[in-house]
Formats: C-alpha cells, structure tokens, sequence
C-alpha cells in the first residue's frame, strides 16, 4: 500500500511534473471566504481548484455534495486535468477534510495513485513555500479519465439499514464533538471516532500504531468491517483514510450519512442520554 500523506517539502519536488495533478480543495460551510475565494487569494502552485459540492459532488433527495455517477465522476476528473495516469495531490484547510473526501471518491473508483497534503496548506505555509495567485492554474488542459469498477468502499442508505444490529460489522460516528451534541442522536450502535481526534498537536495526522489505539479504543477491529459516516461524508472520509493508512482493509463509507439518515423518518436514531 502506497504512503497517501505526503509532507510540504516532497510536493514541492513534485511540482511542474507532467504525470501530478495537484487539487485545492478548500471549501467552507459556515460564513467567511468560501473554496474558491481562498484559492484565488493563495494557492500551491499549479494547484487547480475543486469544490467537493459544486464541481464533482452531486445533490440527492436534498442531500448535497453526494458522490456522483461514475460517468459524472469521469467527467469532472477529466474537466480537473486528471488522468488515469496522473498521480493526484489533493490538499484542504486541515479542518473541513475535503481532501480526504476526494481521495476516498478516486480509491472507489480504482484510482490507486492519489496523495493528501498532510498538513493541508496551512502546513504549507508554514514551510515558507511558494503561493501563487496565478488564475490560469483554474484552467488545466483535460485529460481523459476513466474510472474503474467500483472497489465496494461506498455504502447507501438501504446497506446501512440492514446492518443495524448486526454485530459482524462496526457502525463508526465519525462527526465532530459539537455537530454530533447538537444533533438528535446517533445510527443505533454506532461507535464513536470523532474525525479531529486523528489528527495531533503539530496540525499532522496520527499514524500506525497510534491510530490503531484510537480506533481499538473506539471499538473499530481490522478483523472486523467497518461503515464509517459523519454529517456529510467529509469528516468520515477523514477517518476512512487515516484508518486504511494504518493497516485497516475492510472500510467503508456511508456517502449520504446523518445528513440522509436523519431526514427519513422511518429511519431508527439512538438518541443521546
């Protein structure tokens, strides 16, 4: 299995290579400079933004940012400068983990070359590395993309259903500690792994032995499958990648998570208490 976080410095060697594709993906979902906006005012050069909503997310029954189709998947790939070849780089703000998001989306869909900035660009900024303002980066060549079957890391409402109180596979709460406590509860018998609790005090993401700690702590067996989900499929992505860092094979994500589950009525919510 390939390293997926990549440090500041070694993106830096990588940068003009014909072969990467490196994608900002910072996105914002309270008040304040959105995705774009943030590109605009400083990027890694060559950087191409992407918004997981907007640009290669789709909208479900009101649930945005869902992973799209295959051939929409492809063809917003394509419109990105991603090739089948290309190893893509993608990178965040270290706190909404689209990164992650998108890097699960390529690992669905058999794309094996891909890397998050570890870090995300505040990291980057920190090593004192160039930023580029350059608004042609918007504009890469396309490439033609194709994605490959899909490797069962995608999860829908009905599969989740039909886990409940099953107790072969982990339900795995991935949300914030404040989004989780202001929502109505949990997926009955969903663990707790709390997204942020993955990352360290030096703004890096835990590895190896100390992620498998925290999810043995959490509940979460590399023996045993595991449905990671969150509000919208972001934060879980987060904990999806770090886990798969650490050895963890039999992962998946529920794409529509809280945002879905709890909009459905008939659907079972463990309230807190």
């Amino acid at each position: 299995m390939n390293q997926i976080y990549l440090e500041p410095a070694a993106l830096a060697e990588m940068l003009g290579r014909p072969d990467v594709r490196v994608v900002d993906t910072r996105a914002s979902l309270a008040d304040g400079p959105g995705g774009r906006d943030m590109w605009a005012a400083g990027h890694v050069p060559g950087a191409v933004h992407a918004d997981w909503i907007e640009d290669w997310g789709t909208t479900v029954d009101g649930v945005e940012g869902m992973l799209p189709e295959p051939e929409e998947f492809a063809k917003a790939m394509s419109r990105l400068g991603v090739g089948n070849d290309t190893l893509v780089v993608a990178y965040d703000d270290n706190s909404l983990f689209t990164a992650s998001r998108l890097a699960w989306a390529l690992l669905h869909h058999g794309h094996q070359r891909v890397a998050i900035l570890d870090g995300g660009f505040p990291a980057w900024q920190a090593a004192g590395l160039e930023v580029s303002t350059d608004q042609a980066d918007s504009r890469p060549e396309p490439r033609d993309y194709r994605p490959g079957a899909p490797r069962g890391m995608r999860r829908e409402m009905d599969e989740v259903r039909a886990l409940l109180g099953r107790d072969d596979v982990t339900l795995v709460d991935c949300r914030m500690e404040e989004t989780f406590a202001a929502s109505e509860g949990r997926i009955p018998g969903a663990n707790r792994l709390p997204s942020p609790s993955l990352i360290g005090e030096d703004g890096r993401f835990r590895r190896g032995e100390e992620v498998a700690r925290l999810a043995a702590d959490a509940g979460v067996d590399k023996d045993r499958p595991a449905v990671l989900y969150c509000g919208g499929g972001v934060s879980a992505a987060a904990v999806f990648i770090a886990l798969r860092d650490a050895g963890f094979s039999d992962l998946a994500l529920y794409d529509g998570s809280w945002s879905e589950w709890s909009q459905h009525a008939d659907n079972p919510i463990q309230r807190h208490g």
